[in-house]
């Protein structure tokens, strides 16, 4: 029998091995570097659509403080006629058409409702991290969880010292005259504030309106209601002058930080 001898394949040199690890390797990292830079991307656009939409947030809440701050400075200073009014009322020189007069503007009050849409969403979907200036994330929290909760509380308050203020009016204050505004169906868009000024006008002009209490011990009383309610409403302005300082200051933040015009 023929005996063949086997044919070695010649063995190759661990540097051979060495360049096919290290091309592997690299293949691999580079896949790794590619994914990183896009996830990186990705998470640079997510934030700047955050913040962009922050910064439109900032604008409506600043919109809403200049309105509610213009109106409620006009009801403060209603309301230092109306604690005139009655102060003079205690002393027996009661103009009851006056009183009625100042009675219906001031019963109402103006708050602020913020708009959190994107501090929401960027805190429900856990994307708070994307922020990675820390100076501007501070602000950001110092503006949401300070600035317009301290808002938020002195709103109850004032809330609370208009309900006391509604009590104490009806002691004094008889509506039947005005139920004509009661007839007036409004819906939304539907102003009826001149609608409102003319038949007050109308009353004021034609009808001799009188108190259901002239006491002067309970007009004391309503006095200090009503120097309560505007006490509480000055103070509330106040917080709102100094959140709406820090929404101006917060949005020039994060446009310095963004790049925004």
């Amino acid at each position: 029998m023929e005996v063949h001898a086997h044919s070695h394949t010649a063995r190759k040199k661990w540097t051979h091995y060495f360049w096919e690890f290290l091309m592997l390797f690299l293949a691999v990292f580079c896949g790794f570097l590619a994914e990183y830079q896009l996830e990186h991307k990705i998470e640079k656009e997510r934030a700047r659509k955050y913040m962009y939409d922050m910064i439109e947030n900032l604008k409506y809440d600043t919109t809403r403080y200049n309105r509610n701050l213009a109106v409620n400075e006009a009801r403060g200073r209603q309301l230092d006629s109306f604690r005139a009014e009655i102060s003079l009322a205690t002393k027996g020189q009661i103009n009851g058409n006056r009183l009625y007069e100042l009675w219906l503007k001031c019963g109402n009050m103006n708050t602020v409702v913020f708009n959190r849409a994107a501090i929401t969403q960027l805190k429900n979907s856990g994307s708070f991290r994307l922020i990675k200036n820390d100076a501007l994330a501070s602000s950001i929290s110092d503006y949401y969880e300070r600035k317009i909760s301290a808002c938020e509380e002195q709103e109850e308050k004032l809330r609370r010292s208009n309900e006391r203020f509604s009590i104490s009016s009806a002691r004094f204050f008889y509506y039947e005259p005005f139920d004509q505004l009661l007839s007036k169906e409004t819906t939304f868009n539907e102003l009826t504030t001149d609608f409102a000024l003319r038949e007050n006008e109308n009353i004021y002009n034609n009808q001799t309106l009188t108190l259901l209490n002239s006491n002067p011990a309970d007009l004391k009383q309503f006095y200090n209601e009503v120097a309560m309610k505007e006490y509480t409403m000055k103070v509330y302005n106040a917080f709102l002058r100094w959140a709406r300082e820090a929404a101006i200051k917060l949005m020039q933040e994060i446009k310095n930080e963004y790049h925004f015009k």
